[in-house]
């Protein structure tokens, strides 16, 4: 599964979830806010992983960082991991918000990441090594 599908597979996964819970997710992770689901009262960023996230880095852009300090009792990051098992019962769910994503921020140390989209034909004009 590739990180698109991987991404899409979690965002799915979450929007049933909040289905279930009563609430009325919407998929926003295309229109430029800081959260892929809004889903009423939460706003929701979804972490996708097609393994176990124990222990992994979980990278937030500033304005997620932002967001989650400016609405801590309403902004959530949904880490969905295990994804690429072959039938979807492995696929588990962790909920940060809260005291606990804001403690978590508060430890991270804030970097620049510069992310270029590479085009198709860059891509197939770069070199390629065999």
């Amino acid at each position: 599964m590739g990180n698109k599908q991987t991404e899409q597979s979690a965002i799915e996964h979450v929007m049933a979830l909040e289905r279930a819970a009563g609430r009325e997710p919407k998929d926003v992770h295309t229109t430029g806010l800081p959260f892929d689901v809004d889903s009423p009262p939460r706003k929701i960023e979804v972490k996708a992983f097609s393994r176990s996230a124990r222990s992994e880095v979980l990278p937030l852009e500033n304005r997620q960082v932002t967001e989650a300090k400016a609405d801590p009792d309403h902004y959530y990051v949904y880490v969905v991991d295990n994804l690429a098992g072959s039938d979807g019962a492995e696929v588990g769910v962790r909920i940060l918000h809260g005291d606990v994503l804001l403690a978590m921020i508060k430890r991270s140390r804030p970097q620049i990441t510069y992310w270029p989209t590479l085009k198709a034909a860059e891509y197939d004009q770069a070199e390629q090594l065999r």
